[in-house]
């Protein structure tokens, strides 16, 4: 199998982006792979069904998680809050267009022994907490507002709904945990794609730990234990974990598992093509990571 796995196409937000994602389609439509792999912030609102548009004609099966930009919503949005459009709008729109919606349950690849297993991931501080409380002043109200030195994480102006980031993220490892256990219960390996990172070696790149309260700030909002914890008890059968966010490439391990952020990013695209099952990795790039506009 020839599994491509891209993510952060951001379709509608940047124009630079929108046409190496048109690039990243045209090679993929020359080189069919036999899976295409969506790692979450795909399109916010509209541009999301718009996205999955695009990539329909890929005879190929289909499957993605959402990721957090995926779930903003404007005010009196017709879709509802963002759980709503998390649970039941990108559900839909996935249905209408033939991907498999990660989150709602695994995707079994019987012939190849293997399944796909994926989620939203998100964060409850977990990877920075106790640092923030040591370092940070008034650490509560940075994390209740995401608000760093200057400006405001998105995600505290366009997340809403009647849940906070420990109880979503409870939730989705826990969903994560029973499509793990249902997937390796058929077949011999699974994939593990995150939007969030999954490993904190998945998150920001950073040649020392991280430093002051925008660094500690970015790392309390980008993933967390419980998932690590998960994703390393099943290790031994989860060749890779794959995640996006962070529009930086980076590579860690976990026991046996290798894990590769993808790390595109608004102007420019990355895509993986993992061979299945000698997982040789070849990497391809669309757009100028140097050119911003």
């Amino acid at each position: 199998m020839r599994i491509a796995v891209t993510a952060d196409l951001h379709y509608g937000h940047n124009r630079l982006g929108d046409d190496a994602t048109r690039l990243l389609l045209q090679h993929l439509e020359e080189n069919e792979p036999d899976l295409l792999l969506l790692g979450g912030d795909i399109g916010t609102d509209e541009h999301f069904q718009e996205c999955l548009e695009l990539f329909y004609p890929l005879v190929c099966p289909k499957a993605l998680v959402p990721g957090n930009h995926d779930l903003w919503v404007a005010d009196d949005d017709r879709r509802g809050d963002s759980l709503r459009v998390y649970e039941h709008a990108l559900p839909v729109a996935c249905d209408t267009f033939g991907y498999h919606y990660l989150d709602a349950g695994p995707l079994i690849l019987a012939d190849a022994n293997l399944a796909i297993a994926g989620s939203i991931n998100w964060y409850d501080y977990s990877w920075s907490l106790e640092r923030m409380k040591a370092e940070v002043p008034k650490w509560q109200w940075h994390l209740d507002n995401k608000a760093f030195t200057r400006g405001r994480h998105n995600d505290g102006r366009f997340i809403r709904w009647d849940l906070d980031d420990l109880r979503f993220t409870e939730r989705v490892v826990a969903k994560c945990e029973t499509a793990l256990t249902q997937a390796l219960a058929q077949v011999e390996h699974a994939i593990v794609m995150t939007h969030h990172p999954a490993l904190h070696g998945l998150s920001f790149p950073r040649p020392t730990p991280a430093q002051g309260l925008d660094e500690l700030l970015w790392e309390a909002l980008s993933g967390n234990r419980a998932m690590e914890m998960l994703l390393e008890k099943h290790a031994e059968r989860i060749p890779f974990i794959l995640s996006g966010h962070t529009h930086r490439a980076a590579e860690t391990t976990l026991g046996n598992s290798r894990g590769i952020n993808i790390g595109g990013d608004y102007h420019f695209k990355r895509l993986l093509v993992i061979d299945w099952p000698t997982g040789t990795v070849e990497t391809f790039v669309f757009g100028d990571p140097n050119r911003r506009r």
